[in-house]
Formats: structure tokens, sequence, C-alpha cells
């Protein structure tokens, strides 16, 4: 009969860190540009090497005029795709309520700007605002930057920006008053709705 294999259960962990978790989320983006750029060169290599001989055949003003255009379509797709971080750092599709209700476009209450708080009741009902948001695949809510208002102070590791689990954070103070909301106050910054 052959000796059992010991079992070393993992250790339990410390808890969540969303610094942890930003450093891996850095270092899988750049590990993915990396990809994507030695992709990109050997494409153009090998496309280079096919059109060589084309390209001698071609005048060079002509030559000179398509690279010009290939270069603004490259910047005009680099353009849209930070258009589109901008809008969904922001914005939502959220489906309406009711019959015959369709899908509308929301300001997100946790977007780079709004004022939160936080959602219990143990936290001092100070304003926070936020500065960004991350949703990694990794966790099962997103996790929010925001500022209390303090100044950095490294002497006394007071920084002013942490990160907070969404779920800590609601849009309105602790003690908002339960009922009907009137519309200025369930109007989101800039005058959208805001989404629960």
């Amino acid at each position: 009969m052959p000796e059992p294999v010991p079992f070393f259960p993992a250790p339990a962990p410390s808890g969540p860190n969303a610094d942890d978790l930003a450093a891996l989320r850095d270092a899988d983006r750049r590990r993915r540009t990396l990809t994507r750029t030695a992709f990109a060169v050997g494409f153009v290599l090998i496309g280079a090497a096919l059109a060589a001989p084309v390209l001698a055949q071609v005048p060079p003003r002509q030559a000179a005029t398509a690279l010009l255009v290939a270069l603004a379509l490259t910047a005009v797709v680099g353009m849209c795709g930070d258009a589109r971080q901008w809008l969904t750092d922001r914005y939502e599709l959220a489906r309406g309520t009711g019959p015959g209700a369709g899908w509308r476009i929301v300001r997100r209450w946790y977007a780079p700007g709004s004022v939160v708080w936080y959602a219990d009741t143990v936290a001092p009902p100070a304003p926070l605002v936020v500065l960004g948001w991350v949703h990694d695949p990794a966790c099962h809510q997103p996790w929010a930057l925001v500022h209390d208002g303090t100044e950095p102070d490294p002497a006394t590791g007071v920084w002013g920006a942490y990160w907070v689990p969404l779920e800590e954070l609601a849009p309105h103070p602790a003690d908002y008053p339960a009922g009907p909301a009137e519309p200025d106050a369930a109007a989101g910054p800039g005058g959208f709705g805001v989404v629960a």
C-alpha cells in the first residue's frame, strides 16, 4: 500500500488588498501590451516584406499620402477608444422598469467626480470624491478609488486617496431620508438619474 500524500492547506488569505490587485492588473496590462506590440511588429514586417516589390513601383508622393492616411486612421481609432473608455467609466445602459420600457443611458453613481458616502453607519458621514473605479474579473464587485479631502502625508502614512469595495459606498449618506425622493434629490451630477 503506498504512503499517503501529505496535505498542506494553503495559508488563509489576510484579506483583500486593492494595491496588490492594482499591481497585478498593471503587470497583466504590460504583458498584454508587449504581446500585442510583438504581434503588430511581426505583421508589419511580414507586410513590408510582401509589399516591398509593389511599393518600389509606386511614386514617392502617392506612398507618402497613403502613409499619412494610415497614420490618421490609426489616430482616429485611438481617439475613439479613449472616448469609449471615458463614456463607459461614467455611463451605462440600464433597462427601464414597467411595460414597454426600453434601454436608456444613465450616469453611474460611482462615476469619476461623483460624491459618495459610506453605506454603513459605522463610518462618519463624510463625503468622498470618486477618482476612478475598476472592475477586475478576479473580483466579485467593482472597487472605487476615493479621496476624503485630506492632504497626503507620507510621514504618517495618510494619503487621502484609497480603494474601497463598491458595496461599502452609497450615492447618498447613510442617514438619507427614506421615502419618495424629489426629482432634484434623485438626480445625479449633471442632472442624470441615479440607478441604485
